[in-house]
């Protein structure tokens, strides 16, 4: 995990209650122990993990969504051109002369 606790809100950290089944308690103690974490240290970089991985899905939905509703006005935009350039192709075609 090894996420740097900034020293400047360790003094503003706040004591919760986390209520949790025994089976996850175990493998939170567990993956503290492999990581000489404490519980604490632990669940609160696994919080930090999980809510940086949420803002990062909605960006990516965001970016996808532009990108959708830019796509669609590309292929409204060539299609107006196509018209407009056969258009201008079947008026001016040199063999139609």
């Amino acid at each position: 995990m090894g996420g740097v606790l900034d020293m400047s809100t360790v003094t503003t950290m706040q004591r919760i209650i986390v209520t949790i089944p025994p089976g996850l308690l175990s493998q939170v103690e567990e993956a503290a122990a492999k990581l000489n974490f404490s519980r604490s240290r632990l669940v609160r970089e696994a919080l930090e993990q999980y809510i940086e991985a949420q803002r990062r899905q909605e960006l990516r939905e965001l970016l996808k969504e532009g990108y959708l509703y830019r796509a669609e006005e590309s292929r409204q935009l060539a299609q107006e051109f196509f018209v407009a350039e056969q258009e201008a192709w079947d008026r001016y075609a040199p063999w139609e002369e």
